[in-house]
């Protein structure tokens, strides 16, 4: 029961807080019978949030020990039945090592039971630009279970993908990823003389087939700034409002060109890195005006400027007293999460826990006091409208804010071009420059094909 309305309360915090989440390869994580979910991890406490909204099964995720000291999360991890692992590095904060092999125990038990669990191999939640070194935990578990088991019982163990395209950014999306299961003791029986060492360096292969990993943070932003580039073909933008393009394809993008910047890197290095630092400087520009790459190809036509001004204005307006209504009645608490985000944080892979977790609080404490308020002054029928659209102004507020904001940072842009027509022509004309210089390099590619991530 408090796993179940914990579960419901999480998707409703994660739909606010992410503007989209993709979840892909559901069908490779059994319904039933033993699990073992090996994602990497980059996002502190939403990783495992992302996990249990996804999986439609109960899961038992992990934690570190030092997490305990917090109140609030020790109450949530003995309603959750989380088990705490202790790590070597937390041994000046009172972890103790030793009690690991009572965690695994209860992990082993679970699966004995035909549980699902969760364990983060990578032991630590990072900002890095790539996978770091697994620990052995995970495969020892599996191991342990194939051999006392053998093959009358299966073990899936599933490695896990899990992509965030602005992680510490409010509204950003997420894409989960569920890889091919491995099932243990086939592994065991066809790795003969094989031991936990070997299956984690597996495991390990598997995860990072299916993430992106980077060679550093620059190589992560040049792919960055160039996927942005491709993705506009160097034509119009859609309209505000538009769908927009699925969180997995963007990162498909992304792994298309890197492979290519790799290999490219051996084949042509000069012609390569000149196109680096091209982009690079093209990045700089475009910050230091304020502009998307998208933004560069808005067509200046007079009834196309119209056209989004007319029908901008009417949506803002028309919109405008729901979305003061719900702004004005969730503006205190908005702010109270933010500050504690703020506060808190000390590593952009805290800054979505940070604001996830108190803001779930602070919310709920919050329409507690405002509608016992409600139902205490009006009449019940009017408490009970009052009380129904708190929530859906609340959420429509959101996106009102979001259509706006996106539509004042348009018309910016306009406005710069406008008064700056040699900027747009010069954006626009190194940009489709950049697009041509890319495809020309993608062209000379020896066996060009899709990888996905």
């Amino acid at each position: 029961m408090l796993y179940s309305a914990f579960r419901l309360l999480a998707t409703i915090a994660l739909e606010v807080f992410f503007r989209r989440i993709e979840v892909e390869g559901l069908d490779r994580v059994p319904a039933q019978g033993a699990v073992l979910l090996l994602p990497n991890h980059t996002n502190s406490l939403v990783d495992p949030l992302v996990l249990v909204t996804a999986i439609d099964r109960r899961l038992t995720v992990t934690a570190k020990h030092v997490l305990r000291q917090n109140p609030l999360l020790r109450a949530l991890f003995w309603a959750l039945g989380v088990v705490v692992v202790h790590r070597r590095q937390d041994v000046d904060k009172g972890a103790d090592p030793r009690q690991n092999v009572e965690a695994l125990a209860r992990l082993g038990a679970i699966l004995d039971a035909g549980g699902a669990v969760c364990l983060f191999p990578e032991g630590v939640s990072h900002s890095g630009p790539a996978l770091r070194p697994f620990h052995s935990g995970a495969a020892r578990l599996a191991v342990a279970f194939a051999q006392r088991h053998g093959p009358s019982k299966a073990l899936s163990v599933v490695p896990v993908g899990l992509h965030y395209t602005d992680k510490d950014t409010f509204r950003s999306s997420v894409w989960l990823r569920c890889g091919e299961p491995v099932d243990a003791s086939r592994w065991l029986a066809d790795h003969p003389g094989a031991d936990a060492r070997a299956l984690t360096q597996d495991i390990y292969d598997r995860v990072r087939a299916i993430t992106l990993n980077y060679d550093s943070r620059r190589e992560s932003a040049v792919l960055g700034m160039a996927a942005e580039l491709v993705v506009t073909a160097g034509a119009m933008p859609a309209p505000l409002g538009r769908d927009e393009p699925e969180v997995a394809a963007w990162f498909r993008l992304l792994a298309r060109l890197q492979e290519g910047y790799r290999q490219l890197s051996h084949e042509a290095p000069d012609a390569v890195q000149a196109l680096v630092q091209r982009i690079g400087r093209y990045r700089a520009a475009l910050r230091r005006a304020g502009i998307l790459p998208a933004e560069v190809f808005l067509s200046m036509h007079p009834g196309r400027v119209a056209l989004f001004v007319l029908r901008e204005f009417e949506l803002l307006v028309v919109g405008a007293p729901l979305a003061g209504w719900g702004t004005l009645h969730h503006a205190a608490p908005y702010l109270a999460t933010r500050a504690a985000a703020r506060a808190l944080s000390t590593d952009e892979d805290h800054w979505a826990t940070n604001t996830v977790y108190p803001g779930v609080v602070i919310f709920l404490v919050w329409y507690l006091a405002v509608l016992t308020l409600a139902w205490w002054l009006m009449p019940p029928a009017w408490a009970a409208l009052y009380s129904a659209l708190l929530p859906y102004t609340g959420y429509y507020a959101l996106l009102y804010r979001e259509r706006a904001g996106s539509a004042l940072r348009r018309t910016r842009t306009f406005l710069r071009f406008l008064t700056k027509p040699s900027l747009q022509r010069d954006l626009a004309s190194e940009g489709r420059a950049i697009i041509d210089s890319i495809g020309r390099l993608a062209a000379r590619l020896d066996s060009p094909h899709e990888v996905t991530p």
